[in-house]
């Protein structure tokens, strides 16, 4: 069961108010939720320069 805080959290996640990257930081930010996009975009394009094409799994 949900509290009424994490409710409201997630309210203000679908209403845009708050931002929240694939590793689940989130920010008010909306500069600091591009950085932390631009992170993970960044983080991903390594993975796949190395042939990672899952969590850490490289292609066989």
């Amino acid at each position: 069961m949900t509290t009424p805080e994490q409710s409201q959290q997630e309210q203000a996640l679908e209403r845009g108010e708050v931002f929240q990257d694939a590793e689940g930081r989130r920010t008010r930010d909306p500069g600091e939720g591009a950085a932390h996009a631009n992170s993970e975009a960044d983080r991903n394009a390594e993975h796949l320069r190395r042939g990672e094409v899952g969590p850490g799994i490289p292609e066989e």
